[in-house]
């Protein structure tokens, strides 16, 4: 006899006593089962849940590779027009000022004058005026960039 039986009822004949016994096992093997049915379901929700996750995370992480290429190719883009921008800059302003020192060295006040001219120009314009034009085209999704 358990101490469990004993302290229900210890009064109870034996007969009694045992399908008690068998009672509560039984009533417990149930409880015990729901309960291992229930972290059963539990376990299954959460390992779909993970899944699901998982999922999202690959979704996420083919998103952020494509956005990252993107940005990298604007970056290039703007680069390179900058680039190219401020070295045709320099190769103007390296002709004007060779054709300066010509001028110069020849004495032409006609050549001096329009040399001048042409530094004067281009030092007063902004070659960040076209980037802020090419910016403005490349966020354009509605017209293609390059039209061929």
């Amino acid at each position: 006899m358990s101490k469990e039986l004993e302290i229900i009822d210890p009064n109870l004949p034996s007969n009694d006593s045992e399908n008690i016994v068998q009672g509560n096992d039984n009533d417990r093997t149930i409880q015990l089962f729901n309960e291992t049915a229930g972290s059963a379901q539990a376990l299954l929700s959460l390992y779909a849940q993970c899944k699901e996750v998982e999922a999202k995370t690959e979704q996420l992480k083919i998103w952020s590779n494509v956005k990252i290429a993107e940005i990298t190719a604007k970056y290039k883009s703007c680069q390179d027009f900058l680039e190219k921008t401020f070295g045709e800059r320099d190769k103007a302003l390296s002709k004007h000022y060779e054709l300066l020192d010509n001028a110069i060295a020849s004495g032409d006040r006609e050549l001096i004058i329009h040399s001048l001219h042409g530094i004067s120009n281009i030092v007063t314009s902004s070659p960040l005026d076209d980037f802020e034009e090419f910016v403005k085209l490349y966020e354009d999704t509605s017209r293609p960039l390059l039209d061929f």
